[in-house]
């Protein structure tokens, strides 16, 4: 809308095409089951609780097939689980919600995790979850359409600051 014109199309996809269940219980209806996604297309993977049984081998085979394919490929949350089981991050950076990263680390020992808010390494993008998928998605317009756009778009969100991938997760009050 800021752009005036279409600068981007979405498709929520599952492994079945049904809806599926958020980790709050909500229920979110999906478009298709899983697609073959444009090489210019983006792919990005949506976390929550027991991420791990959502790593099904039918997603993890056609994640790598699609990464082969070209498209980025990103995660928000624990999503970054499911890139690491498909080796879609052997070699790179990443981040996930700090309350998952010593699980994250003993999963995955070689894989560089952060602390960072969102990492873009190359056409790979994770972000921690919560608003720093915000500042994940402001930075990729930003990248791509110019950062007076994308300022434009964070003030439609009520979102004042544009955080870097330099910005680091606040740790929680009990890990504080």
């Amino acid at each position: 809308r800021m752009a005036d014109r279409t600068l981007y199309e979405w498709q929520v996809s599952s492994e079945t095409g049904g809806a599926v269940s958020s980790s709050c219980g909500l229920s979110v209806g999906t478009d298709s089951p899983l697609i073959e996604v444009p090489r210019d297309g983006t792919i990005i993977v949506c976390g929550g609780l027991n991420v791990k049984a959502a790593a099904t081998r039918p997603i993890l085979s056609w994640l790598r097939r699609e990464a082969r394919r070209g498209p980025g490929v990103g995660a928000v949350c624990t999503g970054a689980h499911v890139l690491a089981a498909a080796g879609l991050l052997d070699g790179r950076r990443c981040t996930i919600h700090w309350e998952n990263r010593d699980s994250f680390e003993e999963d995955f020992p070689d894989i560089e995790l952060t602390q960072n808010i969102y990492v873009i390494d190359g056409n790979r993008y994770t972000a921690a979850g919560g608003t720093a998928s915000t500042d994940l998605m402001l930075r990729l317009i930003a990248r791509t359409h110019g950062i007076d756009l994308a300022n434009l778009v964070a003030d439609q969100l009520i979102h004042t600051t544009l955080r870097s991938d330099r910005d680091e997760q606040r740790l929680s009050i009990p890990t504080r």
